[in-house]
């Protein structure tokens, strides 16, 4: 099978030469255009009037209605409010934006398109739309060209993405290519007024996910306004057929209809307009408007993706519009820099509204890159910004057109503790890259990525180390194409082709612990069964156990949808044959109630610490229980205790957990897409838990009719386990009561220890702690006096490098460093090397001795270079 890449270019010329076959060519030729062939890129397009070239900027001379009033103004929101009207008449409806975290399609990090929104389910024809034809006003992240954000007007890393939607399906049928390309013409025409003359209709391909199609770009005076594809076909292995279900995906961006109505040098300031206002007076600039207006008829020009070097096509713009080179770099960069601020912490505030955080994993890197960008950008140019004025400022001005921005959410705390990591990172990157520079290193793509991978250092930040650095301008473009989410297929121990896939009457009748099932096949020590009782593990839920014909289980899998139980010892069963399935009661009890509890906690946690709060996995054992969540940093043990309390206290509120079986479409309308706190859920039909009305989540595992099933929740443990995720452990039930009473236990047990009361125990724990660390002071200083005379004895004594001293009686690692320092300093010639008890340290300034080298005879792991060295691991001969 070809990439959507090899495919689109392999269709390519298919589409050029037989293009009658593929594009509306009927409606084009009766809205009175005629098709011309571009002299510069050769592609087919259409216009009222011949036309030499097509209506690309980078195929013209740039934008042409920069300082023009080329349609009647209308502002940033009215621009959709026009299509919805518009649109409605022939019967489209309007649905509300989705979150911009991807959870029902795990394809994807992040909504990239408006079609997303029907992915993967209803574009496959599986669910249907929540209309054949909708319009929508999907916000939209795109992280893949953030260098061009800020210089070409175009560019964002959050928009609008204004959707036109058909779904075709074989028993109705709406709308397709040619009703489809006349709306969205008339809209132009009539709506927005556009000439005639200056609408160029492009002829293009679309391809992505194994589908393809023809597509229509409109452009107007040198900006394209939107791309209607026409997904048709459906990639084979013997080359390609028709889809069932024909789609119409147009996709518009929001901010260029409302630039191209204003005729502004940029479209930020349409789009931002207080924020910007706020971000020129914290940075005292003011914009030259007559230099900018004729600069922005060129930005076209600056996108990374076409060009090698920013600068040099800097340099080209300079000699055509008069400017001196220098001083457009010094009016262009800075405004620039803001016009990013501007758009990197409106995406940040909608992305953390929804329930993402920046972090060094997932699609979280992206926040945490743009945000980082910002804080680099305003030291490097030293802008005095206020960047919670900024969010506020997003709140109140998007917070009118998507009014759910206004309610409260984590983004002043992330933007607090995301700043204190920004300074470290800073202070780190700074010996980093100055070794980097002094040693020859080069600064290319490659480097630049490992660089932030492994220390979360920027190109920003290595600008404002070493400004006169060249930096390659596709960091970001190369960055994202090796973090795009892929999937794992899970590996099938057995051969489940053509097997039928198994009833779940565990989801009927969850109480039903003695079945029978007739035998599908047997597959060594795997058995398939037509109908099981069993659980498999899925869900993070543990697999149940029990026995078949009186055979204990040792594992329940599932493979996509055949369960199979996998027997503990030899037995030999025939196809057909009638069995007897028992489920180990007590341990699915003890699951169910974990399961049910994993909701309860969750739920805890985000009544305490707020919306941000999504599952980031979790699992279900007998013994104990954990989720893990997102969050920005560690759980103070009052945190946990909170959480603890608000999880039991509606266990003794008694609510009743509901599970129902909805249609997909019914139930994401119902609950919203906050229903896939586990990830994407497969299959028409969903199964919603409800506790109440206050959780509800699509999940198959066990429940409780009613939380006070689940008896008490203790927890036990919680860490950090990766950036921006927090893990809680708990323990549920009789065992949580089990652990509880084992803690009482042990503080009794010390309180008798020390002859005092449980009270008492923090309070003297506390005052031995104190004494200790002032014994263990003492005991440094003594050790220190007596292994001073000890390292000079042997330096003086001792003439070849290196000097090893054995102090192995030390275990203070700090101390041994002092002690190597301090010789290093009165002895700077020689080499030496001092053992401890289990860590070494070792200094050169010996020129013949490589003291990292040295230490590897004495240590398992050295760390350190020729000149000074730790060893860990003491080797015991």
């Amino acid at each position: 099978m070809l990439t959507d890449k090899e495919l689109k270019k392999m269709m390519k010329s298919e589409f050029y030469e037989h293009f009658e076959n593929y594009y509306p060519i009927k409606t084009l030729k009766a809205l009175g255009l005629v098709r011309n062939i571009c002299k510069k890129c050769k592609r087919g397009f259409w216009t009222s009037k011949p036309q030499d070239f097509c209506g690309d900027a980078s195929c013209r001379e740039g934008y042409s209605f920069i300082g023009k009033n080329v349609i009647p103004k209308i502002s940033y929101k009215e621009t959709y409010d026009l299509f919805v009207k518009t649109f409605k008449k022939w019967g489209y409806v309007p649905i509300k934006r989705y979150p911009v975290i991807c959870r029902w399609y795990d394809q994807l990090y992040f909504v990239a398109a408006g079609i997303n929104d029907f992915q993967p389910y209803v574009v496959s024809g599986q669910v249907p739309p929540p209309s054949q034809a909708v319009t929508e006003d999907q916000f939209c992240l795109r992280f893949n060209d953030i260098e061009n954000v800020g210089m070409t007007g175009r560019h964002y890393t959050g928009f609008i993405m204004i959707g036109q939607h058909v779904f075709n399906t074989p028993d109705k049928y709406l709308y397709f290519k040619e009703e489809a390309v006349e709306q969205l013409y008339k809209f132009f025409i009539e709506v927005l007024k556009i000439p005639k003359d200056e609408l160029y209709l492009h002829e293009d391909l679309w391809a992505g996910g194994g589908n393809f199609g023809p597509s229509i770009e409109f452009f107007s005076n040198g900006l394209e306004l939107a791309n209607q594809v026409y997904m048709q076909y459906e990639q084979t292995e013997t080359g390609y057929r028709e889809l069932q279900t024909k789609v119409i995906d147009m996709g518009a961006g929001a901010e260029r209809w409302a630039w191209l109505s204003s005729g502004e040098s940029m479209s930020y300031d349409i789009v931002f307009p207080k924020v910007m206002n706020y971000l020129y007076s914290a940075a005292k600039i003011k914009k030259n408007e007559d230099i900018w207006k004729k600069f922005a008829q060129y930005t076209a020009f600056l996108d990374v993706e076409d060009i090698e070097n920013v600068d040099v096509e800097l340099k080209k713009i300079s000699q055509k519009i008069g400017v001196d080179p220098v001083e457009l770099r010094r009016e262009i960069l800075p405004i620039a820099a803001l016009y990013a601020i501007a758009d990197h912490t409106r995406t940040l505030l909608v992305a953390v509204h929804d329930g993402e955080l920046p972090s060094n994993v997932g699609g979280g890197y992206n926040l945490r890159n743009i945000l980082r960008r910002c804080f680099a950008l305003a030291d490097k140019y030293q802008f005095n910004i206020d960047f919670e004025k900024v969010i506020k400022l997003h709140i109140e001005e998007f917070g009118e057109w998507y009014t759910d921005l206004k309610e409260p959410c984590a983004i002043f705390e992330v933007l607090k503790i995301e700043y204190e990591r920004y300074k470290e990172t800073l202070t780190k990157a700074k010996k980093i890259v100055e070794k980097m520079y002094e040693s020859g290193e080069l600064f290319n793509t490659d480097n630049l990525i490992r660089l932030y991978e492994s220390n979360g250092i920027t190109p920003e930040v290595i600008k404002l180390i070493k400004p006169d650095i060249n930096l390659p301008s596709d960091f970001y473009t190369k960055l994202e194409d090796l973090k795009r989410p892929t999937s794992k297929s899970k590996e099938v121990p057995i051969d489940i082709v053509n097997l039928p896939k198994t009833e779940f009457g565990f989801r009927e009748d969850p109480d039903k612990f003695k079945f029978k099932a007739k035998v599908i096949k047997q597959i060594g020590n795997f058995l398939i069964l037509d109908k099981t009782y069993f659980y498999p593990k899925m869900g993070g839920q543990d697999w149940d156990l029990g026995t078949i014909d009186d055979v204990p289980l040792k594992s329940v899998q599932i493979f996509d949808g055949v369960i199979a139980h996998e027997l503990s010892k030899p037995a030999k069963f025939e196809v057909g044959q009638e069995v007897k399935g028992e489920v180990d009661k007590e341990r699915r009890k003890q699951l169910t109630i974990s399961h049910s509890a994993i909701h309860l906690v969750g739920m805890a946690a985000r009544q305490l610490l707020g919306k941000h709060i999504n599952q980031a996995g979790s699992e279900k054992t007998v013994e104990k229980s954990r989720i893990d969540i997102t969050h920005y940093k560690a759980l103070t043990f009052d945190e946990l205790q909170k959480i603890e309390q608000i999880a039991n206290e509606y266990i003794s509120k008694g609510i009743d957990v509901k599970t129902t079986i909805f249609k997909r479409e019914e139930a994401e309308q119902k609950y919203g897409m906050n229903i896939y706190q586990g990830g994407a859920v497969p299959g028409k039909e969903i199964r919603i838990v409800n506790i109440g009305d206050m959780d509800i989540q699509a999940c198959g595992g066990t429940h409780v009719n009613n939380t006070k099933e689940i008896k008490f929740i203790k927890l036990i443990n919680s860490e950090k386990v990766k950036d921006g995720v927090v893990r809680i452990e708990i323990m549920v039930g009789d065992k949580a009561l089990e652990k509880a009473q084992e803690s009482e236990k042990i503080l009794k047990e010390i309180a008798d220890m020390w002859s005092i009361s449980i009270n008492e125990v923090p309070k003297t724990a506390k005052r031995f702690f104190e004494e200790w660390k002032e014994q263990r002071k003492e005991l440094k200083a003594i050790s220190e006096e007596l292994s001073k005379p000890l390292v000079k004895i042997y330096l003086e004594a001792e003439k070849n490098d290196p000097v090893v001293i054995p102090l192995n009686i030390i275990k203070d690692s700090s101390l041994i460093i002092k002690l190597g320092d301090e010789a290093s300093k009165q002895y700077k010639d020689r080499a030496l090397i001092i053992l401890g008890d289990n860590f070494a340290y070792g200094y050169s300034g010996n020129e013949k001795v490589d003291i990292a080298s040295a230490l590897k005879k004495y240590c398992d792991k050295v760390e350190g270079d020729s000149k000074k060295a730790k060893g860990f691991n003491l080797k015991k001969d």
